[in-house]
Formats: C-alpha cells, sequence, structure tokens
C-alpha cells in the first residue's frame, strides 16, 4: 500500500508541476502579447522561454498519457480478439515501447549532454533544459508504462476478468 501511494504522489508532482509549467506558459505568452500591441516594445525573452515550457508540459503529459492509456491506438484487430488475448496483446506491444523508450532514455541522455555546451539565446540558459525533457519523459513514461504491465501482468496470472482499456481509469 505505501508503494502506491508513493507513486500517486510522484504522479501528483508530476500534474502538479505541469500545472504550474500551463499557468506560466500562459502568462509569459500573455506578456509577450500585452507588450507586443499595447507598449509596441515586445520581451525578447518571452516567447523562448514559453517554447521551454511547453516542451516539458508536453513531455510531462506524454508521460501521463500512458499511464491512462488516452493514446491514440489503432484497435480494430486487438477489438476482435477475446479479453485474455486483448492483454497479452497489450503486454507484449507495451514491452516493446518499453524498450523504445529505453533506447530514448540512452540517446536523449546523449543529446541532452551535448546541448548544454550550447547557451539558448534570448534567457541565456544551456540548451540542455530544453533538449533534458526527452530522456526525462523516457524515464517517466518508461515507469509509467512498467506500473501498467505490473498491473496486467498481475491481471492475467489472478485470472480475473481484465481490464479493456478505459481511458478514464487511473492505474496510479
Amino acid at each position: 500500500m505505501a508503494n502506491r501511494s508513493r507513486w500517486r504522489s510522484l504522479a501528483h508532482l508530476e500534474e502538479t508541476l505541469a500545472a504550474i509549467l500551463l499557468v506560466f506558459a500562459f502568462v509569459v505568452i500573455a506578456l509577450q502579447i500585452a507588450t507586443r500591441f499595447i507598449l509596441r516594445d515586445p520581451l525578447f525573452w518571452t516567447e523562448e522561454a514559453a517554447r521551454y515550457a511547453f516542451v516539458w508540459l508536453v513531455a510531462l503529459g506524454a508521460a501521463a498519457g500512458l499511464t491512462s492509456r488516452t493514446h491514440i491506438t489503432m484497435d480494430i484487430v486487438p477489438m476482435m480478439l477475446p479479453e485474455r488475448a486483448q492483454l497479452i496483446l497489450r503486454l507484449v506491444l507495451d514491452l516493446l515501447v518499453l524498450g523504445a523508450l529505453l533506447i530514448l532514455v540512452y540517446y536523449g541522455s546523449f543529446g541532452a549532454m551535448r546541448a548544454h555546451k550550447v547557451m539558448s539565446i534570448a534567457i541565456g540558459v544551456p540548451e540542455s533544459w530544453l533538449y533534458g525533457a526527452l530522456p526525462v519523459f523516457g524515464l517517466l513514461a518508461a515507469v509509467r508504462i512498467m506500473l501498467v504491465m505490473a498491473r496486467d501482468a498481475r491481471t492475467l496470472l489472478s485470472g480475473r476478468r481484465p481490464i479493456v482499456d478505459t481511458p478514464s481509469e487511473r492505474f496510479l
């Protein structure tokens, strides 16, 4: 039970950070619009700051989408299978996605480290702040997909009726 609350706390932290980034991006873009059209002198850093916030916001949101299975899928073939076969197919596909995510973490880390030498033009921070979203997304998504796979494996091994994709359900 303690593990479950720990994972929920992590998910809550990710969601809170995403909400803060969304508000930050909105305020920065509103500031950009106001200074551009009212003062006729736009702030030079707002566009870049909003871009950084949006990249991180998308990374956090995409990782959360794996947990709730809200990403777009092609389900014509799986829907023709019995429920247990759907669950097995889902586990196999999740395993392939997990492999791709781990590759993304590995190579994304090198990309972020290389980008650390380059400074952004407007806000003057290392570009690794931007490129670091890729391996962080991969890591968060890998953890989330492993949790979903563990739940699906428990369901498969217990013989219970599997939960067929229900996007509104929370798995953490």
